[in-house]
Order: structure tokens, then C-alpha cells, then sequence
């Protein structure tokens, strides 16, 4: 009884992995342009290496790539301390680093939703989250006004800030944070953010 129930959650647990890579795989841009172009950029620069390379084995004065008997004859003469050699070493570096960068996969487009089926995926938009959580705040009896911030690209935080009439809140900021948990809940990101409720009330 008890290895049957250890093998479920052990499975049910693999079933949770794959349904949120399955979900991070699908909603995450893949930025297939940039890829392919630093793929070629590199294919034709190994390629230009190569050639150039093998023709130095075999002792041949000939360059096969066009243009690159002045490079070479530029490079010999100018030593590696120059500003000129620096500067282009430099600027080589930063085009192919800024490749790499616009080849890897892009920000998330939303929030996934957590799921413990490998074969459906499911996401919302932080703008929606956001909006779910502040009618949740409403919901709390006193509540006036509310606003919700957070869940950007470095902020995993919800920040809720609400407005009361109240001269006394008490526990209100409490309750304000048990409906707004139990919205994000019920609603099951696949990351649950950190909520911070802000109470502002009457002090007159």
C-alpha cells in the first residue's frame, strides 16, 4: 500500500516536470531569425578559418578567400598592441557576444500555469494576474481602492497596494493577503509570487 502510494507521487511528480517544461518550452520565443543568422556568421567565419588554414599547411601563397591577403598582410604588420588591432578585437568580440545574446530564447509570454498532464500546456498574462489579484483585494470588505505592480522581467514580486476608508484597519491588510493568495490559488501559476500587501487608511 504504502510503495503504491510513494510510486504515485513519485510519477505524478515526473508528470508535474515534463508538463512545465512542455509549458516553458512552448510559450518562451525562440528568436529562430537571430539564431540562424549567428549560426551562418560563425558557419562562414570557422569555414574562412578553415580554408585559410589548410592552405598555410600545404605551403601555398595563394589565398583562397578573396580579401584575406590584405587582412593577413595587415594583421603581420601591425603588432598586438596597437590601438587599431585592439580596437577591432574588441569590436569582433561585442558583434559575436551581441549574436549569442539575440540567439538565446526570449522572455516569457506570461505566467505558466502549473499542470500535472505532460501534454497540455497553459499560460496567463502577468497584465491579467495583476488584474486578478486587485479584484480579489476588492473583494475584502473596506477595500476602496486597489493596485497592483510586480512581475516583471527582475521583479517576481505582486505588490498590492489598497486604499481604506477605515480610521482602525486592524487585520485588514491580513485578510487583503488571504484573498488575494487564495485568487493566485485557485488560478495556479506555475511560480506562485511572493504577495505584499501596502495598507493605506484614514488617520484623521
Amino acid at each position: 500500500m504504502a510503495e503504491a502510494l510513494v510510486k504515485d507521487l513519485i510519477e505524478e511528480e515526473r508528470s508535474r516536470r515534463q508538463a512545465r517544461r512542455l509549458a516553458v518550452r512552448e510559450f518562451r520565443p525562440r528568436r529562430a531569425f537571430a539564431g540562424l543568422a549567428a549560426a551562418l556568421v560563425v558557419t562562414a567565419a570557422g569555414g574562412i578559418a578553415a580554408i585559410e588554414l589548410l592552405a598555410a599547411t600545404l605551403h601555398s601563397g595563394v589565398h583562397p578567400v578573396p580579401g584575406m591577403g590584405a587582412l593577413v598582410h595587415a594583421l603581420r604588420h601591425h603588432p598586438w598592441r596597437d590601438a587599431g588591432v585592439r580596437e577591432a578585437a574588441a569590436a569582433t568580440a561585442g558583434c559575436g557576444l551581441l549574436f549569442l545574446l539575440a540567439a538565446l530564447p526570449g522572455r516569457l509570454r506570461g505566467v505558466p500555469l502549473d499542470g500535472a498532464d505532460p501534454r497540455l500546456a497553459g499560460v496567463v498574462r502577468r497584465s491579467a494576474l495583476r488584474r486578478a489579484a486587485a479584484d480579489a483585494a476588492l473583494t475584502v470588505p473596506g477595500i476602496e481602492r486597489t493596485r497592483a505592480r510586480g512581475l516583471g522581467l527582475l521583479r517576481r514580486r505582486l505588490v498590492v497596494r489598497t486604499v481604506t476608508h477605515y480610521r482602525n484597519p486592524a487585520n485588514l491588510e491580513e485578510l487583503v493577503h488571504a484573498a488575494v493568495t487564495a485568487r493566485l490559488e485557485r488560478i495556479e501559476p506555475m511560480h506562485r509570487p511572493l504577495v505584499d500587501v501596502r495598507l493605506r487608511w484614514r488617520k484623521d
